[in-house]
Formats: structure tokens, sequence, C-alpha cells
């Protein structure tokens, strides 16, 4: 019956899907835009970009994909992923991915946005084979080249700048990668970046070999007791981040229900170019039997500080992973940091749960300059976090916890559960606290702050489907800061709040109108230390509208506002943002033209745009001006692709850009880049 269903599939033609979901570079862009439609924050969005890049670049097994890994891709509901798993342990391996489509649940839209993350593997092909072989005839096989430049001189550039300023390497950034990955099995990696203004040089005592910054790994995994091994730069998922967290993590965004929750992915080969929060050493999981499995890392690495002038203390960690004055390159690797850990996990079923211990240990001593907000960050050498997670799902329900205690100081806790009460409304409640002498420096929990440290808070999201062309979603976060903060010399408390209507009357059309805000206390005065406080409010409107006028062609508007309003004075902005995007069947080209106007910083837009392949790119507009660019691919080959992007800012209320080095004495910036992918 199952072959014969099977066979009933095959002959069916999904109207419209087979070109889009061979298109991975579409999905991304579809699914970027939707994920960081929000962004307001100086936050690693490129790096959570590029992980959803290497997710569809690197499509898992769809007989092996895991429940955890199921969630990474944010883009599944639980009672989506309970069916597919469900259907997979009644039916055993899926024969084609046509076969989705008697998955129950699932219908065209989810199948056509989840197709991309997935392939179907032949299991024979890695028998008999050593892993050399297995890697040299793996299709999945690719070298990115990639040449950035900014055409206008930054002062760091001038010749009549001073020699402490001035930048000591070319304005040209290079950017190699390679790597060559199968799912369930292995991947090895290489990636080396130099950014503009840095030297390429040799000198093993800065731990510089030729480019600024070399990362590599190989990872095994799935060979019987060895679950997964990673030799090299790795970084680490487990749990809800309170200890150990990487970029899967994206916080309050559009999509309110399935960001909430962390995927418990365990460890991951890092290939991103961020040069500060990752591992560089070893990580292992044993797997002991069906439910056990172990789970334990060594790091150890150099990282960028200020070292005090007794040569034996550190004020500061740089994470910016810039070298380009001779002040920068002598806080280039100036502070050893040892990072291990154990987790110990049991799953069975539906449960989830485990025992987290971490210890990091400095090798001088870290005194941060001491300010009002700042008295309770962690000085010292070391210190070490214990802690327990319990995950459990129950048809559409999913319930997920954490809780962490740094030893000898404060502890973190979150809590949360999703679930779909009624096929159509989906909710999502999480409780976060978190102490204000609570430290772990790769957490990647959801939270207010970019550190789970001096809060607490409470989320409810929803998402209602009222068909398949209309739902809408929706979030409340209400949160407090029993301690100072930054610019807030009082204990404090905010609010903030997102509505979105989205609309899809056809294949061809796909709007949104999104409103939120927020509510935070503020300084009443900036230049002096003042413990009054006022709140500030910001107010944020996005308008979309995409329309595919044929299979070539397609068009996006958006037009994006905002207010900001602080001891009764209010800035507003704007941007007037207009798309084209023609492709054809070896190429593509994007063009955008956008206008912005606003009155200060407080109300600059965070903006998507496209980018090559494996790179995101998301200005801030600020000031009065317009922006262009023009991003072109071609498919010489089938396994030879070259892109190339020009955009330009031209602002009309300023007769500079940036700042410092950066800064240009003109209005005008323009930018150019190249980007070679070989597939071997």
């Amino acid at each position: 019956m199952r072959a014969l269903t099977l066979s009933i599939l095959l002959l069916i033609v999904v109207p419209g899907s087979a070109q889009e979901i061979s298109d991975q570079e579409r999905v991304l862009d579809r699914l970027a835009d939707e994920l960081l439609a929000t962004a307001d924050a100086d936050l690693s969005y490129e790096e959570l970009y590029e992980t959803l890049s290497h997710l569809l670049a690197n499509p898992t097994d769809i007989n092996a994909v895991t429940q955890e890994q199921l969630r990474a891709v944010m883009i599944l509901s639980e009672e989506e992923i309970n069916s597919f798993l469900d259907y997979r342990s009644s039916y055993g391996p899926f024969m084609s991915t046509l076969e989705l489509q008697a998955v129950p649940g699932w219908n065209e839209p989810t199948i056509g946005r989840f197709l991309p993350f997935v392939t179907l593997r032949d299991p024979t092909s890695q028998i008999n084979r050593s892993l050399f072989q297995r890697m040299s005839h793996e299709t999945n096989n690719y070298l990115v080249l990639k040449y950035e430049r900014t055409l206008e001189t930054k002062r760091g550039f001038q010749p009549s700048t001073d020699s402490a300023h001035r930048y000591l390497g070319s304005p040209d950034k290079y950017y190699l990668r390679y790597r060559v990955t199968r799912s369930n099995d292995f991947s090895f990696g290489v990636t080396a970046e130099k950014d503009p203004g840095e030297p390429i040089g040799w000198n093993p005592d800065r731990q510089q070999y030729g480019f600024d910054f070399v990362s590599a790994h190989l990872q095994l995994m799935k060979k019987g007791w060895l679950d997964n091994l990673i030799v090299g730069d790795f970084q680490c998922q487990f749990a809800q981040g309170l200890q150990l967290g990487s970029v899967f993590g994206l916080g309050k965004n559009s999509e309110t229900i399935t960001g909430t929750r962390r995927s418990n992915l365990g460890f991951l080969p890092y290939t991103s170019a961020g040069e500060s929060i990752y591992f560089r050493g070893a990580a292992l999981s044993l797997k002991i039997n069906d439910q056990l499995r172990v789970h334990t890392f060594y790091s150890f690495k150099k990282r960028d500080a200020t070292v005090e002038e007794n040569e034996t203390s550190t004020s500061s960690l740089l994470n910016s992973g810039l070298h380009r004055t001779q002040t920068e390159i002598q806080s280039r690797n100036q502070i050893g940091d040892r990072d291990a850990g154990v987790v110990i996990q049991f799953r069975r079923s539906h449960l989830d749960a485990g025992l987290i211990g971490y210890n990091k240990v400095f090798d001088q001593v870290f005194s941060p300059t001491l300010t009002p907000y700042n008295q309770f960050r962690f000085r010292g050498t070391s210190y070490t976090n214990v802690g327990a997670y319990c995950n459990f799902s129950f048809a559409s329900l999913s319930f997920f916890s954490e809780f962490a205690h740094t030893i000898n100081h404060g502890s973190a806790m979150t809590i949360g559960l999703i679930g779909n009460l009624t096929g159509k409304l989906e909710l999502a409640w999480l409780y976060r606290s978190f102490a204000r002498d609570y430290y772990s420096d790769y957490a990647n929990a959801f939270s207010e702050s970019t550190a789970p440290q001096n809060e607490e808070g409470l989320y409810w999201g929803a998402k209602y489907t009222f068909n398949k062309r209309i739902w809408v979603n929706a979030y409340l976060d209400v949160f407090r800061f029993p301690w100072l903060r930054y610019r807030i010399y009082q204990p404090s408390e905010g609010m903030e709040w997102l509505l979105r209507l989205n609309y899809m009357p056809s294949k061809s059309v796909s709007c949104f109108i999104q409103a939120r805000e927020e509510i935070k206390s503020r300084n009443q005065s900036e230049e002096t230390v003042s413990y009054q406080i006022s709140p500030g409010s910001k107010k944020n409107i996005w308008i979309s509208c995409e329309y595919k006028a044929s299979s070539i062609l397609s068009f996006k508007t958006r037009l994006q506002g905002s207010e900001y309003q602080l001891n009764n004075t209010i800035t507003r902005g704007m941007a007037f943002v207009q798309d084209i995007t023609v492709s054809g069947n070896r190429w593509s080209a994007s063009f955008r033209y956008a206008l912005f106007d606003t009155d200060d910083y407080e109300n600059r837009l965070y903006v998507y745009e496209k980018d090559v392949w494996l790179t995101t790119s998301l200005p801030a507009y600020d000031g009065r001006g317009t922006r262009i660019y023009l991003l072109l691919h071609y498919a010489i080959t089938p396994r030879v692709d070259v892109w190339l992007r020009w955009s330009r800012t031209n602002y009309l209320n300023r007769s500079f850009i940036g700042s410092g080095g950066d800064q240009i004495d003109e209005n005008t910036r323009n930018d150019v880049k190249f980007q070679l992918r070989l597939r071997f």
C-alpha cells in the first residue's frame, strides 16, 4: 500500500514548486527577511544568517535528521515536528522527499519551506570507503573566494594620519572558505579572513599565519560509540543556552513561537569569521547506549584584551577582531582563555534531560574598570558553573527548562512551554530569571539583554492561522532589571510588544504589516552621572509587499518607520525601499533603491539586504540620504559561480561618514564585492 501511495505521489506535480524548492538562495532570502525583519540592535545577525545559510548549504539526511535539528531551522511547529517523527517511526525510512505529502498535518507551504534543508542519502554510499575516499567523492564540496573594498579613502589609510592611528594594511578585504561535509558522517573546513586595514604577515608569537584570522575543523559523526568528535574550532549549543549557547538563538522576532526555544544540538563546527565567541580545542560526544550520552570538551585560545601597565591583569576583553593599527595589534592575543565542560544527557522518547558543568580560567586577572552599573561583573581568574535541564514533548505541547548556578555567586533559570491548542492557535510562554552575579561568557539564552544577567522577565507569544492566506503573530514581553545597567543608574523595568499580520493571497503575492513598541528607562542626563531616569519609548512599523510578476521578474516594496520619545522629546525616522529581482536559468540580478530620513541615531533602521552566497548585509539606515545596490549572480558552469555586488550610500545631511580611522571625508560611500565559488 505504501509503495502504491508513493507511486501516485511521484506522478503528482506540485504546482510551481519544482524550480522554487531547488532554489536555496531564494528560500534563504525569504527566511532571513522574516526572521530579521525586527532587527533593531547591533547584534551578531551576520553570524545567525551564516548559520542558517550553512543549514541550507549542508542539507541533512531526511532519514537521520533529529528532533533538535528540525527545531533549529525555526520553520516547523512542534505538532509538525512530532508528526514527521511519528510518520518516519511508523513507516520506516522515506523512499522519496515527495513522500512528505503523506505526513499528517503537512501542507504544501510547509513542505516547500522544509525541503531545501534536507536531502535523501543512499546509505550504501558510505559502506566500504575510507574517510579520505568519502571526502574526495562527496558532492557537497566547495571553495569560496571573496574580495571586498570601499572605493573612498578612509582616514586610517591617508599618509597624513599620525602613525598611532594609521592602518598598517591595505584597504582590501580577503576571505577564503573551503568545506566538504556529509550529513551525519564527516565535516572538514578551513576559513581565513583579512579585514580592511589589517596587514598580512607571519608572526607566530602573535599567532598570525598569513591572514589575520584562520580557523579550521575536522568532525566525525555516528561511528558506533563515537557519536561526535570535533578537533579544531567548534561551538556548543546545549539546553536553553544559559551556559553554552551558539548563534542559533534568535530571541524576539516576528516568528513568535519557534524562536522562543533553543535547540539542543550539542557540538557544531565553527565556520564563521567572528574572532571571539568560539572554542578552539576538541569536543567529544560518546554514545553509552540508546538513552545515555556523555559530551565533553576542552578549549584554549588567546583573546584580545587591554592589558594594564603591570602586565598581570586585564581591564577589558576586545571582541571586534580588528588588528589594523599598532595599538590594536598590541592588544592581540593578550590573555589566555581555557574552557572545559561536561554534559551528561539522558534521552528517551520525548524526554531530553541532563546535567551540565562548565569551568573557565584566564591566565591573568580580569579586572574591568569599576563603574556604577558593573559592580557585579565577573572579576578574577576563574569561575565554575553547574546546572541541569529538562525538555519534554507530548502531543502538540513542548516543555523546556534550564537551571544554572555560578558557584559562590548567582543563578539563572529559564522555563518555557509551547503548544498548539486548536490546530490554528499556537501559544508560547517563557519565564526567565538571571541574577546580577551570574556569569557565562558563552551563553545565548532568550533575554532582553545581550547576556543572561541582572534580568527577570515573562514572555507570551501567539500565532493564529485563519487559513492558508492569512495568519497573525504577536508577543508581549514584560521585564525588569533589579540592578543598574549601562545608561540606567537605577533598577528599572520595561515591556515590549509586537503584532504582525501576514497576507498571502496567492503564490505570487506576499504581504505583511508589523508594529512593535519597546519601553525602557534611560538616564535623564547623558553628560553627567544622573540617578534620575525616564521611560524611553521606541515604536516601529513595517509595511511590506512582495509580488512575483512572472517566472523571472519579482518586486518587493517596503516602508519602515520609527518614533522615539524621551523626556517629552519626540524624534522620528522612515525608510522607503524598492527591490527588483530578475532571474534566468543560470543568472540573477537584484537591484534596490532606498530613501531614508532619521532625526537621530535612536531612530536608525536596520534593513536586510541581499548579498553574495553565505553572506548577509544588515546596515543601519541613519541620517538622511539614499541607498542603492546591485547584485549579480552567474553560474558559468554547474560547478562555477560568480557574484558581483556594488552598493552606494549618499548622505544629504552630512559632509563626512563614520568616525576615527574609518571616517570618509565625503558624503558618499561606494563598496564593491566579488565572490567566486568552485564546487568539486
